[in-house]
């Protein structure tokens, strides 16, 4: 049995142990009060599955007087506190912690602690897999709504980590609705369709500073429709309001970390404009030259500068940021030089193809080694008009070296270096089409949007 079979299994019979619980401590209050943990009784653990695990799988641990009270249970797996889940008082529900690669369980309760005779085996190991997105064999897939198993997904255009619980991911599902994904409940589900927010073209999902607010832009050819709409955590998310109209061709709309303004991008004109928002004013930044360009701004999470991308020249400009003004200054090419490619180097000496979301992401090393700037910028490099050229993920540092960091790991028999293949980063992995890309930053995985292949794929960082 492969391991999601494993973790499958794992799920049902915890959720039959937790359902019989719930049945019996209803029908017998008595019952009830026997499950509870018992500080004058040891606690036993007698045995575990799955045995081999990696980061963030679903793991049992049988046993004696584990009680029927998750937050009175302190576990270790591997040596780090980890989270239960659920539990009555024969069964615990956990998962898996990043670096538990020592295999050890204990647990302690009240004064009670109990270390299980044998060790699980982690598998420690940085790999692209596939976390959702069903398509069949003949490459067949539907936009429909479920568990991880039998979800399907078209265009994962936009990922964005929800501030507040990063087990929920909000994909924008290109010309249809915003969905979220749900990593802890496996399942993907639709929150809003662009017809209940009045939009036609959702492209890129920014937060408020509290986290309790998501801005939703809308690519329009009228000034007619909403230009950037609000959802409310709230409403759940499901109620849209107008924060701005009488624009049009708006590709991106991004908060900025500090100040909380919006800074939004017009195709039409090249532009790069500051909404206020406290006042709702207005202000045009500058221009990055020529009409029809398309730009994705993405700030540092310092707020001191922000990253101009732009997609179809294969290009990243930097545009510092004037605390005084709060506006962007004029921006000077960073990395890339307009000329599509796959070729790592430094500046404008590399190559890239046409890229699309990014995502800081700190890099520890360069925390211990105090530098200024402690930020990589991840960028997924993906497809247009049906041309390949990139079908990878880059990392850029802050002194511009582009470097690749996933994917064209192999080729197919025809020699195709795009597709769908999971495994080693660079020497196994395929993309088709990467698009969307997002980090969460507490259990340090990379989601990415697989375009054509209709998928989320994950990179759990070890």
């Amino acid at each position: 049995m492969n391991r999601k079979g494993k973790r499958m299994n794992v799920v049902k019979a915890f959720c039959l142990f937790t359902l019989l619980g719930c049945f019996i401590g209803c029908k017998d209050d008595e019952k009830k009060k026997e499950q509870a943990f018992n500080n004058d009784l040891p606690i036993e653990i007698v045995g575990f599955e799955p045995q081999e695990v990696t980061s963030r799988t679903q793991l049992l641990i049988y046993g004696k007087n584990f009680g029927n009270d998750p937050s009175l249970i302190h576990l270790k797996l591997g040596g780090v506190d980890t989270k239960v889940v659920g539990c009555n008082n024969e069964c615990l529900y956990c998962m898996i912690p990043r670096n538990s690669n020592k295999g050890t369980i204990e647990i302690s309760i009240g004064d009670q602690t109990a270390m299980a005779n044998d060790r699980f085996t982690y598998i420690s190991n940085t790999q692209v897999t596939t976390l959702c997105g069903y398509v069949d064999e003949t490459g067949r897939y539907e936009v429909k709504d479920g568990s991880f198993d039998e979800c399907g997904l078209k265009c994962p255009a936009w990922l964005s980590i929800d501030p507040q619980n990063p087990n929920h991911i909000y994909m924008i599902e290109e010309n249809n609705s915003i969905r979220l994904i749900d990593v802890e409940a496996e399942k993907m589900s639709t929150v809003i369709t662009v017809g209940q927010m009045n939009i036609t073209s959702p492209r890129t999902l920014s937060w408020s500073l509290t986290g309790d607010t998501l801005f939703v832009n809308n690519w329009a050819d009228s000034e007619a429709a909403p230009a950037i709409v609000m959802l409310l955590r709230k409403d759940e998310f499901k109620k849209p309001h107008v924060l701005l109209s009488g624009r049009k061709f708006i590709i991106a709309a991004i908060t900025h970390p500090k100040t909380g303004d919006i800074y939004f991008t017009q195709e039409s004109n090249g532009s790069v404009y500051q909404y206020s928002i406290s006042t709702g004013e207005v202000k045009q930044m500058f221009t990055v030259g020529g009409s029809w360009i398309w730009i994705y701004p993405y700030f540092h999470p310092s707020g001191d500068f922000a990253y101009i991308v732009r997609p179809r020249e294969g290009t990243i400009l930097k545009s510092k940021f004037d605390k005084e003004t709060n506006q962007l200054e004029d921006p000077s090419v960073f990395a890339g030089n307009w000329h599509w490619g796959h070729r790592e180097g430094v500046g404008t000496n590399a190559n890239m193809g046409v890229l699309w979301q990014g995502a800081f992401v700190k890099n520890e090393k360069y925390a211990n080694q105090h530098k200024e700037d402690i930020y990589d910028f991840y960028v997924a490099d993906g497809e247009l008009y049906d041309t390949h050229p990139g079908d990878l993920i880059w990392r850029v540092t802050p002194t511009a070296e582009v470097i690749r960091y996933a994917g064209r790991g192999s080729t197919g028999m025809d020699g195709n270096h795009w597709g769908y293949v999971d495994g080693d980063l660079l020497k196994e992995v395929r993309f088709n089409g990467p698009h969307s890309i997002a980090f969460d930053e507490e259990n340090k995985i990379f989601y990415i949007g697989d375009q054509f292949n209709h998928r989320i794929r994950q990179i759990i960082v070890e």
